[in-house]
């Protein structure tokens, strides 16, 4: 198994949050045990393309079903986990979703923890996404070909994006950050109500919703991260605005899946936990 990230640089880090690789083509199969990939909540919008392999998911009704192998996904308010069904070669392009509705069209909101067709609901312009990914050698050629074709697309409608609402965006879990409505439409020049409307329309999500995402992304970085100064888990609430250990411990249980004194051995250890890693 090998699953690596990659964060773009320049304009094109307005749009996209990373896009990342995995494949097990080269492990045995059938494995021993079901392979199942865990992904925490976030407020990211997603492309994904499996080049080998499928993997299902759970419907609404909790049946799992085959996702397509060209597929779009909407920001994620729960954690979720899929079962891979063959070996797998996949790529996954993971877009900030005020950057997701200019490129695609798409409403993130309408998307909101669903993973749907890519052929039903992008254009025709997107439809050489497909072969010219299968046509791709490797990893490198894969990226090569995808950010050029999104830096394209980006630079086309660059020009009604609101710089103002994606700053809010990705700092809004920060430390000195919007923490309240209020802030945040002071920081966007608009009122409480416009603020929240902002959101909802380009985002997807309410603010409260936004910050409690990307905050909780923010503890399963600093978990994750052997770089990160020694702190105890009190010292991570507390630096992340969280009211207490035990406040940050519901949260992450809710939208990551574990509390985080056992998520952090889980990222360490256990393959099902490799989209934490990346």
């Amino acid at each position: 198994m090998h699953a690596w990230m990659h964060t773009p640089q320049g304009e094109l880090t307005e749009a996209v949050h990373g896009i990342g690789f995995y494949s097990t083509v080269d492990e045995p199969w059938p494995p021993a045990q079901p392979h199942l990939n865990r992904f925490p909540a976030m407020v990211y919008c997603s492309l994904t393309f499996f080049a080998q392999g499928a993997v299902a998911l759970p419907d609404d009704m909790g049946e799992l079903r085959a996702m397509a192998d060209w597929s779009v996904s909407g920001p994620r308010t729960r954690p979720v986990a899929s079962l891979s069904l063959a070996p797998l070669r996949s790529l996954g392009v993971l877009l900030y979703p005020d950057a997701f509705a200019l490129l695609t069209g798409l409403a993130p909101a309408a998307l909101q923890d669903r993973n749907d067709p890519a052929d039903d609901l992008l254009d025709a312009g997107w439809a050489t996404w497909p072969q010219a990914l299968r046509a791709c050698a490797d990893d490198a050629t894969q990226l090569a070909w995808v950010e050029a074709d999104l830096c394209a697309r980006w630079r086309a409608v660059r020009g009604r994006w609101d710089p103002a609402l994606g700053a809010s965006l990705r700092r809004i879990a920060a430390p000195d950050g919007a923490a309240t409505v209020p802030a945040l439409g002071e920081a966007l020049g608009v009122g409480e109500r416009q603020a929240q409307r902002q959101y909802r329309a380009h985002v997807g999500l309410s603010p409260a919703q936004a910050r409690r995402l990307q905050r909780m992304n923010a503890a399963v970085y600093a978990l994750r991260d052997p770089q990160a100064p020694a702190r105890t888990l009190a010292d991570l609430a507390a630096e992340l605005g969280y009211a207490d250990q035990a406040h940050m411990a519901r949260e992450l249980r809710q939208l990551a899946g574990l509390p985080p004194s056992r998520l952090e051995t889980h990222i360490d250890t256990d393959r099902e936990y490799w989209p934490y890693r990346l």
